[in-house]
């Protein structure tokens, strides 16, 4: 997963039936993470990714359902709303206030 990938990409790796590419699915999620640390999901991202993955049984409702958590915290980190918002310089802030001092 050298590039961003997509929601099914995720799921369809941590859905795949060898280890490795659960683990590269894992990692990708762990770098997003480091890239969207301003998120408000950042802090629940990074305590799921800790717990690591687990056992494989694609037909368990539960590894469904974890699968389904990742990719939603990977789309959490990629809504638009979450864009941080533009903060002023100072040089901007300063000329505001000589604005209102004069």
């Amino acid at each position: 997963m050298g590039h961003k990938t997509t929601a099914q990409a995720l799921r369809d790796q941590l859905m795949a039936p060898r280890a490795i590419e659960r683990v590269h699915a894992m990692h990708a999620l762990e770098l997003e993470l480091e890239e969207a640390r301003s998120n408000p999901v950042a802090d629940e991202l990074e305590a799921f990714t800790a717990r690591g993955i687990p056992y494989y049984a694609p037909e368990d409702p539960d590894y469904r359902e974890w699968v389904s958590k990742a990719v939603r915290y990977w789309e959490q980190l990629h809504e638009e709303s979450h864009s941080p918002v533009p903060r002023m310089t100072a040089a901007k802030v300063r000329g505001s206030r000589n604005k209102h001092n004069a």
